[in-house]
């Protein structure tokens, strides 16, 4: 009984010593973490509306207004629709005309060697230059990946959205 007590006192106390040294890391490393996704993420901002230098953020935090020389370039709107194994968190950038302008996914958990196939350029770009107007169907509008239909489905579903959102955040800034 004395043995088992023994043991138990003992990882209790290397619990509470791994947490207290986790705590105490994360204490330093935890600013260091938030600062280089917020870094992260202007770049990707940057990335859906190329020469926008500035962006202001809409109320809700999922609509950034891109300015460039004082005037709006675009907007990039983040959408997070659901894909086969999960949300895919993506940015899309749209432009004065409400044309897509670019797309970044910038996390998903899609199945590795079929759904992630919607991070490769030549997939993302068929959307590039799209509108409201376009139906955006995966086999019909857009090509689909082979294997990856609900993955391609939710790419899809989040263009939509963010077209949509990008008219409804246009309408209400004029």
């Amino acid at each position: 009984m004395l043995k088992i007590l023994k043991l138990a006192f003992t990882l209790t106390v290397f619990c509470v010593v791994s947490a207290g040294a986790l705590a105490y890391v994360f204490m330093f490393t935890g600013p260091k973490i938030e600062a280089n996704a917020k870094l992260a993420f202007e770049r990707s901002l940057k990335e859906v509306l190329p020469g926008a230098e500035t962006f202001n953020p809409g109320k809700d935090g999922k609509v950034f207004e891109g300015i460039a020389a004082g005037k709006p370039v675009g907007i990039a709107v983040l959408v997070a629709p659901r894909g086969y194994s999960g949300s895919i968190r993506m940015l899309v950038g749209v432009d004065g005309d409400l044309k897509v302008k670019g797309i970044k996914v910038l996390d998903q958990k899609e199945t590795p060697g079929l759904g992630t196939n919607i991070l490769k350029p030549q997939f993302l770009g068929q959307f590039i230059g799209k509108s409201s107007a376009d139906k955006l169907e995966p086999k019909k509008d857009v090509e689909a990946i082979t294997g990856a239909t609900i993955s391609t489905r939710g790419v899809c579903e989040g263009v939509r959205a963010a077209l949509t959102g990008a008219s409804e955040f246009a309408k209400g800034a004029k």
